[in-house]
């Protein structure tokens, strides 16, 4: 069945304009979401990848100093938590050189000993500024 408009009427009805606005609406705003969950997970991948970048160059200073001076990393205020500066001495959990990086997210950096165990920890706030999320390195070093 055909429903033809009188003459001299051309052009959509505002239903049909509104439906359409509406689907229009729907699919963008469904992209939106898709992007920008995506953008959030690259982001938080990015953060991590960057905090495993810290924690190695931390474990590599922990190797050069059992392999050169074992008895810095062995000594008694070790147990406590630390990390190691930028001119590879030990310093307190708490030395604001264990915060690295000038933008967001600063990463925390924390060393810590149990006899020849080490666990290095590198702590930020996530993506969203809410959550601290965290990485953990295990090693050990025999003396």
């Amino acid at each position: 069945m055909f429903i033809s408009r009188p003459t001299g009427q051309r052009g959509d009805t505002i239903v049909e304009v509104l439906i359409s606005i509406a689907i229009v609406s729907l699919v963008l705003g469904g992209a939106y979401v898709t992007t920008n969950h995506s953008l959030m997970a690259t982001r938080a991948a990015q953060e991590q990848a960057t905090a495993l970048k810290i924690a190695q160059g931390q474990l590599e200073q922990v190797k050069g100093l059992a392999a050169s001076d074992p008895s810095a990393l062995f000594a008694p205020m070790t147990l406590s938590p630390f990390c190691i500066s930028d001119t590879g001495t030990l310093v307190p959990d708490s030395d604001p050189s264990c915060a690295t990086g000038t933008a967001e997210p600063v990463y925390h950096a924390s060393i810590v000993r149990s006899a020849n165990d080490f666990t290095l920890t590198e702590s930020w706030l996530d993506v969203g500024g809410k959550v601290t999320d965290q990485l953990q390195l295990n090693y050990r070093v025999y003396q």
